[in-house]
């Protein structure tokens, strides 16, 4: 997945949000544009989906000129990360913050946080873009920033964690756990949160809590194709794991009660999701 799509996934539902607002005629432009350009990439038609965010662009530059607003400059900075115009989306976000949100619309400030975030990350500010994520998913109400952010957050930390000494690596990944900990408390029914914290608690070495954290993900529901086939992989890896290093006797029963998840999600075998070719 490019930057473009990632991002285009992060914030997708806070321009459907947006679009139910009123607005004026080039800010309304620029939203309908940037929603077509989301669809277009979701199709795989990369070329019409640049040429509507150009637009969307184009359209909310002339709105924040005309009449500068957070909206407007959140909407320009929306449709320049999605061009990969880093520094211009930074700037755009930036004088979104300067100019205030409304009240009511945490949201939307939340959503250009986020956007901030992303750009500070592919311009290479890792930390800068880390202690954002982290910010969002303590501080954050609003369901799909959070669940954007702690995409972005785990893949960067966790990257990170995995280049420390053994104790400094330990404490990083703890520090994951916790924040997903807290993620779950609030919305325990977020196979993604499940998911991530799979992961994470892979990478620490405790293959069980993994596993059962996938199997939990799988049975709550992921939202994209591309996610749940990564959980089913990190399934198999962690069963492999476990089927070598249990005790023959918790062996047996382990193995039994993988089959039943298997044969419900319709595997073809304990170790082949339905979804792989033969």
């Amino acid at each position: 997945m490019t930057a473009k799509t990632r991002f285009a996934a992060a914030v997708s539902a806070a321009l459907i949000l947006l679009l139910t607002a009123s607005c004026a005629s080039h800010l309304r432009q620029a939203k309908s544009a940037y929603v077509r350009g989301q669809e277009l990439a979701r199709a795989h038609r990369t070329g019409e989906a640049l040429s509507a965010y150009k637009r969307a662009a184009q359209e909310a530059g002339l709105e924040s000129r005309r009449n500068p607003s957070a909206q407007a400059f959140m909407v320009k900075g929306m449709a320049e990360a999605s061009l990969e115009l880093w520094r211009d989306a930074e700037a755009s976000f930036l004088a979104a913050f300067g100019l205030g949100f409304e009240p009511g619309r945490a949201w939307a400030s939340d959503a250009s946080l986020l956007g901030l975030a992303v750009s500070f990350e592919e311009l290479g500010l890792g930390d800068s873009a880390t202690g954002v994520y982290e910010r969002l998913l303590a501080k954050s109400s609003y369901e799909p920033v959070r669940m954007a952010a702690v995409q972005r957050y785990v893949d960067l930390a966790a990257a990170r964690a995995l280049t420390l000494a053994p104790v400094e690596k330990s404490r990083a990944l703890a520090r994951i756990v916790t924040a997903i900990d807290k993620l779950e408390a609030n919305n325990y029914a977020c196979g993604l949160y499940h998911y991530y914290h799979g992961q994470v608690e892979s990478h620490r070495g405790d293959y069980r809590r993994s596993y059962e954290e996938c199997v939990i993900a799988r049975e709550l529901g992921l939202p994209y194709e591309k996610v749940l086939r990564d959980n089913d992989n990190q399934i198999v890896f962690c069963y492999d794991r476990l089927v070598s290093s249990l005790p023959e006797a918790e062996r047996g029963a382990f193995s039994e009660a993988h089959g039943a998840w298997a044969a419900k999600w319709g595997w073809k075998d304990a170790r082949t999701p339905g979804w792989k070719k033969d």
